[in-house]
């Protein structure tokens, strides 16, 4: 079974990357997917996160945390980013290691694991889980473009991009870049062609 990392800023196209492996038969895990079940409806961080971040925080109901209210609040500044990371990492990287366990165990295990990982950068637990990491890369004004195109305003994005790790310090982790500042079919295609060049060998 080969994980593979896939990393990269808000706006990078990383989850796009992700999402076209998963196309090509990879099993797709998704941090992002992970942390928000860890703090929604009856998930074990929600009172942790409500306690730090502001018991209004809670929706009604036993619904969980108001994820974009919490957002919000979290991307105010560096500091209290890394303040609700020290919260929900450790439940994202148990959560990730049991599933990688799960699917290790089955009786035909997947060739191929993507993990999409937001904050590769920031969690170095994660590197002892993955055979190698991809960082998808592109330029701030392209970021904040796409990130516009998906209603989100330039004050918050430019808050999220400050909270996360530089491109320059995912390219040092990285074992292969591919810059996204390029059409979404181009992007595709130097996927499609990264994906047969140095995935494929590993797993046939």
């Amino acid at each position: 079974m080969y994980v593979l990392a896939v990393t990269g800023g808000i706006g990078s196209g990383k989850s796009t990357a992700a999402r076209l492996f998963g196309e090509r038969g990879a099993v797709v895990i998704d941090l992002d997917d992970l942390a928000k079940g860890l703090t929604g409806p009856s998930g074990p961080l929600v009172d942790a996160v409500a306690e730090a971040f502001g018991e209004d925080l809670r929706l009604p109901g036993g619904g969980g945390i108001d994820h974009a209210a919490l957002a919000k609040r979290a991307f105010a500044s560096p500091e209290e980013a890394r303040r609700l990371d020290a919260i929900v990492h450790p439940g994202v990287v148990a959560a990730t290691g049991g599933a990688l366990d799960m699917l290790a165990a089955q009786a035909h295990p997947p060739a191929v694991v993507v993990i999409d990982i937001p904050l590769l950068v920031e969690t170095p637990a994660f590197f002892d889980m993955v055979d190698a990491v991809l960082a998808v890369s592109a330029d701030e004004d392209t970021r904040l473009e796409r990130l516009a195109a998906r209603g989100m305003s330039e004050e918050d994005a430019r808050a999220r991009m400050v909270a996360q790790a530089s491109d320059a310090e995912r390219r040092e982790i990285a074992d292969w870049v591919i810059d996204n500042d390029c059409s979404a079919e181009d992007f595709r295609h130097g996927l499609d062609r990264f994906w047969e060049r140095e995935v494929a060998p590993r797993v046939s």
